[in-house]
């Protein structure tokens, strides 16, 4: 996803918006993944700088409905519907905490509000053919990074999961409580939203390519490190994961490639098995059918259409 911030620039820190948000920041840290936290500081410290910039107040208590719109309609403008629905989401956390906090004496600006319209427009997913064009780009290589990668795109392959989930996974063999690889029972757990821990599965040709990974890790310098992917300089970042598929997707001739879309890839590929909704739920760490009704539209009209030629009544009689 894009984002307008601009790391460059200093926060403002007249008034007292940015004090509020290291206060909100803090608490965020009980129930929130570090991916939230980034996201909704991102959100505020746009609107700062929004703010700033346009003379607007910069006292929480004096930002008003009209402020937050028209900072929602500068997003709408530039970016994504699904950044301003980002963003909004974003504030309307932010005001209500500082409502809870007694910082709002006439209360969260964002009461009234409605979130921008997102359209109903299911993303990009990967075919299978697709994902063997991506596997082919690294799966036979010898070298640290594509024995790291080919791991890389297995696990998002056979687990769905997150990026951060991903990238926030842990290698020590030596340790159960924080080792989050069985390689033996193939399994990984994984933290999720709301600092929910689960466990996913991944397949016989995932594990391979783990255990292939892990003999070259161990001759990195900084194998000792907690953190099961390792880059050049360390631990392997969110950001260091996107560009690695961007990077392998190119080689593929399949343009920009995602890790959210092998997301997708993983909840079609399962509804069109027919296996169990409840099962994927809980393996893709869903507590709402609502998400699962979001991910289900990608490609939802093709797998009917292959349901009715697995059992359509007609060529029955």
């Amino acid at each position: 996803m894009n984002t307008a911030r601009q790391t460059s620039e200093p926060i403002v820190a007249e008034g007292d918006i940015a004090v509020n948000l290291q206060s909100f920041r803090r608490s965020l840290r009980t129930n929130r993944s570090p991916r939230t936290i980034q996201t909704y500081t991102e959100a505020v410290e746009q609107l700062i700088r929004f703010l700033a910039e346009r003379g607007m107040p910069l006292v929480v208590a004096n930002v008003t409905r009209e402020h937050i719109d028209e900072f929602i309609l500068s997003i709408q403008k530039r970016w994504k519907p699904a950044t301003a629905a980002n963003r909004y989401r974003a504030l309307q956390a932010f005001f209500k905490y500082l409502g809870e906090e007694g910082e709002l004496p006439g209360g969260s600006p964002m009461v009234n509000m409605r979130p921008p319209r997102v359209p109903d427009e299911p993303p990009d997913m990967l075919r299978e053919e697709d994902l063997k064009r991506l596997l082919r780009t690294c799966e036979t290589g010898t070298s640290f990074e594509d024995r790291r990668d080919a791991a890389l795109m297995r696990v998002f392959i056979d687990t769905g999961a997150r990026l951060s989930e991903v990238t926030d996974l842990r290698w020590d063999p030596s340790d159960v409580e924080v080792n989050d690889v069985d390689l033996e029972q193939g399994r990984l757990r994984v933290l999720g939203k709301g600092n929910r821990w689960r466990v996913v599965s991944i397949g016989n040709k995932a594990v391979r390519c783990l255990d292939r990974y892990l003999r070259r890790r161990a001759q990195h310098s900084g194998a000792r490190a907690p953190w099961l992917w390792l880059g050049n300089r360390g631990r392997m970042t969110p950001s260091g994961v996107r560009q690695m598929f961007w990077r392998r997707g190119e080689q593929a001739g399949l343009g920009k490639v995602h890790p959210h879309q092998l997301r997708h890839s993983a909840a079609h590929m399962w509804l069109a098995e027919g296996a169990g909704e409840s099962d994927l739920m809980r393996l893709m760490g869903w507590r709402s059918r609502s998400m699962l009704d979001r991910y289900g539209r990608t490609a939802a009209t093709e797998r009917a259409l292959a349901a009715h030629k697995r059992y359509g009544l007609g060529d029955r009689l």
